[in-house]
Formats: C-alpha cells, sequence, structure tokens
C-alpha cells in the first residue's frame, strides 16, 4: 500500500465515505503520471478524479474557466472583472457594488506554483497541501470533530461560493473549509443534494486519522447522559 493509502483507507471505512480522498499540491512541475490535455474547469477536474481515480494536472493551458483559474491562482481577475462573474453571469448579489464589497473581504488567492496536481490522496508520494473529503452532512460533522479533537477554533464561511474557491480559503486560513456546492455547479455537475466538500490542510487531514480511535466522533465508544 502506497504512503497515504493506509489512512485514506482508514478514513473512508470509519466514516463510510463513498469516495477516496482527493489530495491537491501546487507545483512548479506537472506530475509526469497527470492528465495535461483534458480541458476542464476546477468543478470538473475534481469529478474527473474521483470518478476515474486518475492524476489531473491544472494549468493556464487547460483550465477553462476563469474564475478557477483566479481562485487557485494561476491567472488572476480584477476584482471588477470577478464581481461582473459574480452579478452578471451567476446572478450571485443584486448589484456591482455588492459584489465588490463582498469579494474585498474575501481571502484572496496567491500564485503558488504554475501547476495544481489534483489525484487520488492514496498515489501522491509526497505530502499535498490539501485534502478534499466528498462527505454527506453527518459525515462532515464527523471529520470536522476529529479535527478538533485537540482544539477547536470558530472558522467563517462565506456563502455565494463556487468549489474552487475552497482552494484558496482552505489555504488562506491554514484551517479546514467547507463548501456546499453551489447551485450552478450543482446544475451543472451530477452533484448529489447530500453532498458538500471538507478541504483540510494535510497536517489537519492527519490530525484526524490520529484522533479516530480517541475521539467520540471516531471509535471511542461515548458516554450518553442520563
Amino acid at each position: 500500500m502506497s504512503r497515504f493509502g493506509e489512512k485514506a483507507q482508514k478514513i473512508v471505512e470509519v466514516l463510510g465515505l463513498k469516495w477516496a480522498p482527493v489530495a491537491g499540491k501546487f507545483s512548479d512541475n506537472a506530475d509526469e503520471r497527470g492528465d495535461n490535455t483534458r480541458k476542464l474547469a476546477v468543478c470538473e477536474a475534481f469529478d474527473v478524479v474521483r470518478h476515474e481515480n486518475v492524476v489531473v494536472n491544472l494549468s493556464r493551458e487547460n483550465c477553462v474557466c476563469p474564475g478557477g483559474r483566479h481562485f487557485i491562482g494561476l491567472e488572476f481577475l480584477s476584482p471588477e472583472r470577478l464581481a461582473t462573474v459574480l452579478t452578471k453571469g451567476h446572478r450571485a448579489y443584486e448589484s456591482m457594488d455588492v459584489a465588490l464589497a463582498s469579494v474585498s473581504k474575501q481571502p484572496q488567492p496567491v500564485k503558488r506554483g504554475g501547476v495544481l496536481v489534483l489525484g487520488p490522496l492514496e498515489k501522491f508520494e509526497t505530502d499535498p497541501d490539501l485534502v478534499f473529503l466528498f462527505v454527506n452532512p453527518a459525515q462532515a460533522d464527523r471529520i470536522l470533530g476529529l479535527v478538533s479533537f485537540r482544539g477547536a477554533e470558530p472558522f467563517m464561511y462565506y456563502p455565494a461560493s463556487n468549489i474552487c474557491s475552497i482552494i484558496t480559503n482552505a489555504l488562506a486560513k491554514g484551517r479546514p473549509e467547507i463548501n456546499f456546492i453551489s447551485v450552478f455547479e450543482r446544475r451543472a455537475h451530477e452533484w448529489s443534494p447530500n453532498e458538500l466538500i471538507i478541504a483540510l490542510p494535510f497536517r489537519d487531514f492527519e490530525a484526524a486519522v490520529e484522533s479516530i480511535t480517541l475521539s467520540g466522533f471516531g471509535l471511542a465508544q461515548a458516554e450518553t447522559s442520563k
């Protein structure tokens, strides 16, 4: 089994996940095992990885969504351009002024490499930047509980967010991030209405796995009050 295969298998079995964990890592070079040719949006790349169990390299050349390129730091949109997409494209805000005000309060992407490598966690040979889990609400509760076993802090949720923004937000905050999968992405792809995404910095994923036997969110027997 690969370096991370046992940890991936354990979290799947304990939480009853339908999909294996997907990992993401920024690099200056494409993974030689990865697909460089398919033209994909970020949300499509996640779907390809989990359905086909393959590695995908996303770069400026093959990431077709301007918003996706922006949020993963490959090609930045001006605040005005991003607000236009959100206002006139998605109809997420009532006006440009409202969109600009919202965008200005959210974490801003930075360039972390020329390629975002996405693939099954079990296929990674070095520590990824993030691990993505596709979960239902009950599983989300458990994974965040496991992460918090040795200490928890509240974190802010950014409404009207697309899947690609989970990458910016989790890396900027250095903490877990939850994304409900927007209605736009649900219309375009076959996401279950009960499904959402959690992104974990790799250290938090490791902490969650280590807490499985100790935490009541994992396998430890919790006492019920009488």
